[in-house]
């Protein structure tokens, strides 16, 4: 079984989960809030590390909800738009010529759920929260999600040897175990950001594959890439995969931005 720590969203994930498992079979309950928990450590809190210090002064893990900044979402929507405005006619030029799937652009972009193949609009519509997806065709028509007010989590075979998923919250948790606090002190000191959305990431790997934690609009976010040869296999080996998954990424609910 996978050992991981519990970190800045652990405690809301694993109270919130139990509300979602009732409307699902045990088993499938028990596999998602499983899910969860290990996903838990991998999302970064965004605040600065003199912040997370003062914060994590408790050693009780206690949860802080958090509404998302919808107003930032518009604007990188907007943003998005006006860059793919100016690139329409290359991008048109290429579709007539590509037969693969064209991977999408850096940025954030609205796409309503009833344009995935696998999507079930129920699951997203119990969401409040931004819903974000890989945007590469891909994946994105292979996802499934299953959602929650302020929780979700969306999962997809990359083919036979590799698979994918992605949970995001706007839930956290300050205090709680020392080793967790130290995580998220590392994670708030030493930013990177992705192009296309600037958000901040942290990439690290397990005996399974890798993940991508990253956070954006007061919420938090970790993708996670696992392969059957995560030694081998580039997707898992490397950042470079996983890093331009969440690159160009889709607001699967862009009404509740006033988007799509």
């Amino acid at each position: 079984m996978k050992k991981f720590l519990f970190g800045s969203i652990g405690l809301s994930l694993a109270l919130t989960v139990y509300a979602y498992a009732q409307t699902r079979s045990a088993e499938d309950g028990e596999a998602l809030q499983q899910s969860l928990r290990e996903k838990a450590v991998r999302i970064p809190a965004r605040r600065t590390a003199a912040a997370a210090s003062k914060e994590d002064q408790s050693t009780a893990a206690r949860p802080l909800p958090r509404q998302p900044n919808w107003a930032e979402v518009r604007a990188d929507l907007e943003r998005t738009a006006g860059e793919d405005a100016q690139q329409q006619t290359s991008q048109q030029t290429l579709s007539r010529v590509q037969t693969q799937p064209v991977a999408p652009l850096p940025g954030l972009r609205a796409l309503a759920a009833n344009r995935l193949a696998n999507v079930e609009r129920v699951e997203v519509d119990r969401v409040l929260i931004p819903l974000l997806l890989p945007a590469h065709p891909d994946i994105r028509d292979k996802l499934k999600v299953y959602g929650m007010e302020n929780v979700y989590t969306a999962t997809a075979a990359v083919d036979e040897n590799a698979s994918l998923s992605i949970t995001g919250t706007c839930n956290r948790v300050v205090g709680g175990d020392p080793r967790v606090v130290e995580f998220r002190k590392r994670l708030a000191a030493r930013p990177r950001r992705l192009t296309g959305t600037s958000a901040e990431y942290h990439i690290s790997r397990n005996d399974y594959g890798v993940d991508l934690s990253f956070s954006k609009f007061g919420c938090g976010y970790v993708m996670n890439i696992e392969c059957g040869n995560p030694a081998d296999d580039q997707r898992c080996a490397a950042d470079a995969y996983v890093t331009a998954l969440a690159e160009s990424m889709i607001l699967a609910n862009p009404e509740r931005a006033g988007g799509e």
